[in-house]
């Protein structure tokens, strides 16, 4: 097992609602003055003048964040006479379609769980969709400095703050130790500086995992999460990038047909379909992703730390986590970003919706987030905190996660990038996934039917 000190890893963290849905425009609020503070909810609240009642909307990840949400919600209340959180759990499939509708309504939650793959913060920003923060966290002085910077600039453009981070995920490899003890292969580093594990190291490693009987294959080394941020990834650790970008962080055209990014699509494909040692789509969509690793048929996969309570299920055999293998890129990157709390700037009640979004984006939520299992904290506290990194619990290399933070490469940020994935990246990758076109081809399509919905 390698440590990272937590010394080590301060210092490298010191270094749609689309075009057409419709906001409530409501001039954002100014703060009140600041109300006395106490122990329970952030600031006391007197009995309000008269009743106030906070829609709280989110999908629903897992079970248990229900749980810890109802427990915000029902705690909050409790803190502030005359308050109702009214949470209204969405299942995920729903969810995207649900905010689109109570925007576009005019009727927005006060709070909900803000995705910037489906709403760009500068959509969010132009259409005045959120509350604006900065003078809220300036008058309570509320300690948005324990957050990760980059988590935080996700949320702000032009001078403005416009969410609290949530979460800040990453992607990592997911291995089954017992397979690689067997083959006598060294596992993976954990240590994301590492330049030793590269391309050729992992593909001999999964030559080595995958099995054969005949034509049948019993045994897949790797699994090809096909994911937006899961392949970016391969792409930014080859030295190539999915957008070009201007001064201020805006994407304006394709880059990923340049070479190192075609030659990092092409591995991909070659683990399916040149070398054979990762199930093709067809295969892994009859037998399941997750269930082919948590069966012992596929020794690696790439997932997001998110996903560790699913994988804490697993008895069978014993399981750890890694950096990612690096290719002609002189420092690794991952996808990622998570996603952040926001308030409408339609509330009816932004002094109380503010005090919410604070509650929820505090320490001690955060902590009912890593009790279930299933998020990587956004604050540093806890991202390299005890609770976090339980060493009573798998993975060993936790750590792991928390220095891959470091190394995130935000989305694309413009007002059609949900376009772009939707209409043009999505269903060309899927010929890449499929076998019937190569990695160039297929960049060169991106590219040519992305630039103009970029430069629009």
């Amino acid at each position: 097992m390698q440590h990272l000190s937590r010394r080590a890893f301060l210092r490298l963290s010191a270094a749609a609602i689309g075009a057409s849905a419709l906001a409530a425009c409501a001039a954002p609020a100014a703060p009140s003055a600041a109300p006395a503070s106490n122990e329970s909810g952030g600031a006391a609240s007197a009995p309000a003048a008269e009743a106030i009642t906070i829609n709280f909307v989110v999908d629903i990840i897992n079970e248990g964040h229900v749980e810890a949400r109802n427990k915000w919600a029902k705690e909050f209340a409790e803190a502030n006479p005359g308050v109702t959180v009214n949470h209204q759990p969405t299942p995920s499939q729903d969810y995207g379609t649900k905010i689109q509708t109570m925007f576009a309504a005019g009727t927005p939650p006060d709070v909900y769980r803000y995705l910037q793959e489906t709403t760009p913060i500068v959509t969010a920003v132009e259409k005045n969709l959120h509350l604006k923060l900065n003078d809220y966290i300036d008058r309570d002085g509320y300690d948005i400095d324990d957050f990760r910077p980059d988590a935080v600039a996700l949320y702000a453009w032009d001078g403005g703050i416009y969410a609290l981070p949530r979460d800040y995920g990453n992607q990592n490899l997911f291995y089954n130790l017992d397979l690689l003890e067997a083959e006598g292969i060294t596992p993976p580093p954990v240590d994301w500086e590492e330049k030793g594990f590269t391309f050729d190291v992992f593909l001999d490693m999964c030559q080595r995992l995958t099995k054969r009987n005949g034509d049948k294959t019993e045994q897949w080394g790797f699994l090809v999460n096909r994911g937006w941020r899961p392949w970016a990834s391969w792409v930014y650790n080859n030295g190539a990038t999915v957008v070009s970008k201007d001064e201020r962080g805006m994407a304006t055209g394709i880059s990923l047909a340049e070479p190192q990014g075609v030659e990092a699509l092409q591995f991909l494909q070659d683990l399916m379909y040149t070398h054979e040692v990762a199930p093709r789509p067809d295969l892994e969509s009859e037998l399941g992703g997750f269930e082919l690793f948590a069966s012992g048929k596929v020794g690696i996969m790439l997932n997001n730390p998110s996903s560790v309570n699913r994988y804490r299920t697993i008895e069978a055999f014993k399981w750890d986590v890694s950096t990612l293998p690096i290719g002609k890129s002189e420092r690794r990157g991952t996808g990622g970003g998570g996603s952040g709390w926001a308030a409408a700037a339609a509330t009816a009640h932004p002094d109380m919706t503010w005090k919410f979004l604070g509650y929820i984006s505090s320490p001690e939520a955060e902590l009912d987030e890593v009790a279930v299992g299933a998020t990587t904290p956004s604050r540093v506290s806890v991202v390299l905190s005890e609770e976090f990194l339980d060493p009573t619990k798998p993975p060993t290399n936790a750590i792991g996660f928390a220095q891959a933070q470091e190394y995130v490469v935000r989305d694309p940020v413009h007002v059609n990038w949900p376009e772009v994935i939707g209409r043009v990246v999505n269903p060309n990758m899927d010929r890449l996934w499929g076998g019937s076109a190569s990695a160039q081809e297929v960049a060169d399509t991106i590219k040519a039917e992305g630039d103009p919905l970029l430069a629009a």
